[in-house]
This record gives structure tokens, sequence and C-alpha cells, in this order.
């Protein structure tokens, strides 16, 4: 007799969700630099797959991507994907910050000054009087057909105390 009940089997449509998400992280772990991929430091066998799927391309590089997930299968995949987040965690931050002063730097030369409150929030040690000048300077250059240099100052300036800020811990979002 057959011991399992229905409410023990897990359904085709689950076992194929996780087939995907094992996928999906086998082509992360594609993408990454040969650096990055060093630092994970995974079994010969995922290097050996994950470097082969790298060098491939279409119908080939989706079988090995396949071949890849059954591997990860095999392996313990929430320890892998704990260290890819580990490992790509400060490069989001990275780019969360740069957006995030993209952002300031598009309103300042849309003449939107009321960001100047976030700006100092996040950045206390900020001269709001430059960057006044900077983005007053930057949109007359606009205007007047220039090359942007004023609003290449103006973005390094922001970026540079943001940067300062997030170093010296106060008002992270």
């Amino acid at each position: 007799m057959n011991s399992v009940t229905p409410d023990d089997e897990i359904s085709k449509s689950a076992l194929k969700r996780e087939h995907h998400s094992f996928k999906a992280l086998g082509e992360e772990l594609a993408a990454l630099s040969e650096r990055q991929f060093k630092r994970l430091k995974l079994d010969e066998s995922l290097c050996e797959a994950i470097a082969e799927a790298r060098r491939l391309k279409h119908g080939s590089l989706q079988r090995q991507l396949r071949h890849l997930a059954n591997l990860l299968v095999e392996h313990d995949p929430v320890a892998i994907r704990r260290k890819l987040t580990l490992l790509l965690e400060p490069v989001q931050e990275d780019a969360r910050m740069l957006r995030e002063v993209e952002r300031w730097r598009d309103a300042l030369l849309a003449g939107e000054e009321d960001c100047l409150a976030d700006i100092s929030e996040r950045c206390p040690t900020i001269e709001t009087q430059q960057v006044l000048t900077l983005a007053r300077d930057a949109r007359a250059e606009k205007i007047a057909g220039r090359p942007p240099k004023c609003a290449r100052l103006l973005f390094k300036y922001l970026r540079q105390a943001r940067v300062a800020s997030a170093t010296t811990g106060p008002a992270a979002p």
C-alpha cells in the first residue's frame, strides 16, 4: 500500500515553479563577472556547468541552464541564493544611491528646489548655496545650448555628498 496521502504530494505546477526558480538562479550565476563568481566558492561541478553556460548561446544555453537547475537541486540552492544575495547587496545599494542622486539632479535642473530639504536631510554637510548655484548655472548652460559641464559638476557634488553621508551613517532610506 502507498502511504503517501494526496496532501503530501507536491503539485506539478509547484514543481515547475521550483524548477524555474532554480533555472533563474542558474542564469544569475552565469551572468556574474568572473571576480564575483570566484567569491561564491561553489562546488566544482557547478563551476563547470556555469562556465559551460557562459560559453553557449540560444537553444544550447537553455539546455545547459536546465542541466544547471538540476545540479542546483542536488546542492543547497538556499545557501547559494543567500551567498549571491550577500554578494550583490552592496552593488544594488550603490545603484539605488546613484538613482537617488540622479533624481535630485534632475529635479534641481527642472527648477524644483523643494527637493533641497530631502537632500539636506540625507546629506547634512552639503552646502545648499553651492547646489543652487550649480543648478542655476546648469539650467543656463542648457538654455544656451552649451555642453552640460555644470550639470556634471552638480551630479558629482551630490554624489560625493551622498557617499560621504552614507559612510558616516546618518539618514539612510
